[in-house]
């Protein structure tokens, strides 16, 4: 094998093996898509609208991998930065999104509830028939 194989070959293995996360949505909600910006202004409580509905935000647990990447990789915020803002939030009245158990618990969640919109793996999304609004990879 040459080594413009062997890179093929490398390259195809990572991509094999990165992570694919979505926000997700109920599949009867009428929006197709949401950018960066739109998802980071909503779970930042400075958007609260969505087609004239008020969005039902989840969140997954602080110990959870797949938060740690959407809070760096979509909000593109840390963690400390996030704990200063929601405590500055709060006296304003802002709270930050519901936390729920588990991706499965998300998923579930969403599936149930029109405008409800959460993080998770692709995979559980696709398992239940969520709508992808944004996508991104670790």
């Amino acid at each position: 094998m040459g080594i413009k194989e062997a890179l093929i070959l490398f390259i195809f293995t990572i991509t094999l093996e990165a992570a694919t996360y979505v926000v997700a949505t109920n599949p009867s909600s009428k929006i197709s898509h949401l950018s960066k910006e739109q998802i980071s202004a909503l779970y930042l409580d400075k958007k609260h609208l969505l087609r004239g509905k008020r969005a039902i935000l989840l969140n997954l647990p602080l110990d959870d991998k797949i938060r740690n990447s959407f809070e760096k990789s979509v909000l593109r915020k840390s963690r400390v930065e996030l704990q200063r803002y929601w405590l500055r939030a709060h006296f304003s009245g802002h709270r930050p999104p519901k936390v729920v158990k588990s991706q499965e618990a998300a998923a579930n969640f969403i599936s149930k509830v029109k405008d409800s919109i959460g993080y998770m793996e692709k995979s559980i999304a696709r398992k239940h028939g969520l709508k992808v609004l944004y996508e991104w990879r670790e």
